[in-house]
């Protein structure tokens, strides 16, 4: 999978623990996905909004890290392969590496919050309020655990790795909510650029998770808005803010030739 905001090789994923400074100056974030598009998906949203990621596909791997270094915070699904993400919770607890900790768990059972004392965000969930939930669990915690920088986003997020040459037709997702304002604007700003191509280049299709959460399914979308190129070439995301036309003629332009 490429994402939109640069290539990445498997077990070469930008967002992982460094040495450098600067990476250690921001504050970290423990992630624990075992769906690997969601959980790069979400790494790269966390990092381009200042945050440090280490990522984990299971509990186990999650609660070694936990004894590795200290985290901001902990960000787990519920359901993972062998144990669950309340299981590396309740691991953690009991060795006291999470005390004060912020913990939020994600899922898409309707019935976890009566199953845990931590707070639990419901799938599929809006990109600004996963992000607004994070800042302010952090900032409730009484600060973070090292001297960090602020966090506010790091550079715009405009930029992308280019694509290798592909035949058309364009197949574009639009993933929203009908509950989101980023959503509206999404939907606005890509029929605007789609007005200006020929039709039969380029089919879109919109998919409302509010109404539907299943429906990102095959595309693992967890999140709104969401724009995925599924064909020609490897999937593309953008992710959020999809505002910039320039971006978005970027993204169907560079397997399609001139679409003008």
């Amino acid at each position: 999978m490429k994402d939109i905001y640069g290539g990445f090789d498997d077990g070469q994923a930008p967002w992982g623990y460094s040495e450098d400074p600067d990476r250690l100056a921001q504050p970290t974030v423990l992630l624990v996905e075992d769906d690997r598009d969601i959980r790069e998906m979400v790494a790269a949203l966390l990092g381009m909004s200042g945050f440090g990621v280490v990522s984990c596909e299971s509990a186990e791997c999650g609660l070694n890290a936990l004894r590795e270094q200290e985290f901001d915070l902990v960000l787990t699904d519920y359901s993972l392969p062998r144990k669950s993400g309340l299981w590396l919770l309740e691991e953690a607890e009991s060795e006291n590496l999470i005390q004060g900790t912020p913990v939020l768990i994600v899922t898409a059972h309707p019935n976890v919050k009566g199953k845990t004392p931590y707070e639990v965000i419901q799938k599929p969930f809006d990109l600004d309020d996963l992000i607004e939930r994070v800042r302010q669990r952090m900032e409730g915690s009484g600060g973070a655990k090292r001297r960090r920088q602020s966090l506010a986003p790091q550079g715009d997020g405009d930029g992308m790795g280019g694509g290798p040459e592909c035949p058309e037709p364009v197949e574009l997702i639009l993933y929203v909510s009908s509950r989101s304002p980023r959503s509206f604007a999404a939907v606005k700003n890509i029929k605007k650029v789609l007005s200006q191509l020929d039709e039969s280049r380029v089919k879109l299709t919109v998919c409302d998770l509010s109404a539907n959460p299943e429906a990102g399914t095959a595309d693992s979308v967890a999140f709104t808005p969401t724009l995925v190129r599924r064909t020609p070439g490897p999937r593309t995301f953008i992710l959020g803010h999809i505002t910039n036309p320039e971006v978005l003629l970027e993204l169907l332009a560079d397997c399609s030739g001139d679409l003008n």
